[in-house]
């Protein structure tokens, strides 16, 4: 008795969307109605002269749609090279290392893996890159640039564990 009743709900559901679903979806087959002519207002007759036979006119022949002008793209910007920040750095320093001072200590770190930018605004970017310490940490600094110049570097991670 279940199973029928389960059955005869499935087999109703799936006529009604199929019935309910051709007339959401369906384009009228019938031509779209003319508007009516609105009566005229009871005034002097208007007299029109229609064109003799020879001189009827036909439809106005078609055009080509004027052609778009193309407006010029404007020439993109490069992001900014972090990577040749960093080997700038890098090459100035005596031991070559990237210096950073932290908490006023001096910090040696060797770059090892650069991640991709994200962009964090209109004219700003953000690229983290993976350093390692002589003492053996692990720090993942972000630069942070605007425009074409970096504009903050800022420690994200130590040893995987963020800094608050």
């Amino acid at each position: 008795m279940i199973t029928r009743i389960i059955v005869s709900t499935v087999a109703s559901l799936f006529v009604a969307s199929i019935a309910f679903s051709q007339t959401k979806y369906s384009r009228l087959r019938s031509p779209s109605p003319t508007p009516s002519p609105t009566p005229q207002q009871k005034t002097a007759p208007v007299q029109t002269q229609s064109p003799p036979p020879q001189q009827r006119t036909t439809s106005a022949p078609r055009t080509a749609p004027a052609p778009t002008v193309a407006k010029p793209t404007p020439t993109p910007v490069p992001p900014p090279d972090v990577k040749a920040y960093l080997d700038r750095q890098v090459a100035n320093s005596r031991d070559n290392k990237f210096r950073l001072s932290v908490s006023g200590k001096d910090l040696a770190l060797t770059p090892f893996h650069v991640w991709a930018q994200k962009s964090t605004g209109a004219d700003s970017t953000s690229t983290c890159i993976d350093m390692k310490s002589d003492d053996g940490r692990i720090y993942d600094i972000d630069f942070v640039t605007t425009g074409p110049q970096v504009t903050g570097v800022k420690i994200h991670r130590i040893n995987g564990e963020s800094l608050r």
